[in-house]
């Protein structure tokens, strides 16, 4: 990852909306601590608290004291713009297989 703390915490916020747009995570869905999350990661759990408030104030994620971080309401919205965004591709003459290819591209194998 980068060593410049604003595109660690953006590239984690990037990371869980992906995830939400993909469908990986649904909404309500428990999302993993700050302390676990920033293990996984590597990186300091000041920065997932970062791209959690980042999210939080998006509506993106929710937070209940003590129970946990879980995806939220506009969830949907990710999932929903998504699907715009390949529907464009789809009306603007992009194939299903350069869309594929793309993906892989973007999120690898």
């Amino acid at each position: 990852m980068e060593t410049n703390k604003t595109s660690v915490y953006l590239k984690i916020v990037d990371e869980i909306k992906r995830r939400i747009a993909l469908g990986i995570a649904a909404m309500d869905e428990r999302l993993p601590s700050c302390r676990e999350l920033a293990l996984e990661m590597g990186v300091n759990p000041n920065t997932v608290q970062r791209a959690y408030s980042t999210l939080e104030e998006e509506g993106v994620i929710y937070t209940i004291p003590k129970k946990g971080v879980y995806v939220g309401g506009n969830a949907g919205d990710i999932r929903r713009l998504a699907k715009e965004k390949i529907a464009e591709l789809k009306a603007a003459g992009v194939s299903r297989e350069d869309i594929e290819k793309i993906l892989t591209e973007v999120y690898g194998r």
